[in-house]
């Protein structure tokens, strides 16, 4: 039978402790001419309080190679508030959001005029009935629409009494033909476009019209003559008119809704 030896521990032996010199220097400690740096107060100032022993910052300045500050240059706050490049003042009583050089006051009658009224607007439609060079703003046309389609909504309204209005409304609608043309050529020029664009909505809004009208002489007949198919025909030719017409009267909503373009002038009439 075999006897296990104990297990002896055998001490670890560490190496003895570097020699300290006195007088070198040691951690926190300044060294020759370097400078001291001040205790930190027991008790630190509240925010915002002005500390002491500090003096103030000098105020910086723009000085010469020489040393001398620059001739008639003022201080900081003397300097006078600096205006955007390019655009002049606002007049008093000028419209909100009209373009570069809208007054408030009467333009002459060969100008457009930005934030004209209704009544001036309708002075203006008749004063230059055919005047097709110039220019014309968005209330002058915009105002004369709602006038027109409220002359146009009273003689719906008489015709239903007497048969004596259609013959008026008739002539309404001769007279204003020509003058109703002239402002929305006067209205694409203040939009710097050609007059010529009046023919787009125009000419679609036509095209309607003739699609409904030989539509519905076709569903008449068709009627009368007993075919169901022409019928149906018919007022499918309708609808697809009533779309067009639509269309051309989104096109002109567009069209003449466009913001003035002071580039535009060059349609004015020359003096």
């Amino acid at each position: 039978m075999h006897l296990r030896r104990p297990f002896r521990r055998i001490p670890r032996v560490y190496p003895a402790p570097a020699p300290v010199d006195p007088t070198a220097a040691t951690y926190g400690t300044p060294t020759y001419e370097a400078p001291t740096v001040p205790p930190v107060p027991a008790t630190t100032p509240a925010y915002g309080a002005p500390m002491a022993n500090v003096p103030p910052a000098p105020a910086a300045s723009y000085t010469t190679s020489t040393g001398l500050p620059y001739a008639g240059t003022p201080s900081y706050d003397q300097m006078p508030p600096a205006a955007a490049p390019g655009y002049a003042p606002a007049q008093p009583g000028m419209p909100v959001g009209a373009p570069y050089g809208a007054t408030a006051a009467e333009p002459p009658i060969n100008m457009p005029w930005y934030g004209i009224d209704f009544v001036n607007a309708i002075k203006r439609f008749f004063i230059k009935y055919a005047t097709f060079s110039g220019r014309a703003s968005r209330g002058e046309f915009w105002w004369v629409m709602l006038f027109l389609f409220l002359v146009s909504f009273v003689f719906n309204m008489l015709t239903r009494a007497s048969s004596f209005f259609n013959v008026l409304s008739a002539i309404w609608g001769l007279a204003i033909l020509v003058p109703q043309i002239a402002l929305a050529v006067r209205r694409v020029h203040d939009a710097n476009l050609p007059g010529g664009w009046v023919a787009l909505p125009y000419g679609i809004e036509v095209l309607g019209a003739l699609v409904m009208t030989f539509s519905t002489i076709s569903a008449v007949t068709s009627g009368l003559s007993g075919s169901s198919g022409g019928v149906g025909g018919g007022m499918a030719g309708i609808l697809i008119g009533s779309l067009i017409m639509l269309a051309g009267a989104v096109t002109a909503i567009v069209l003449f809704a466009k913001q003035s373009d002071p580039q535009g002038a060059r349609f004015d009439a020359r003096q």
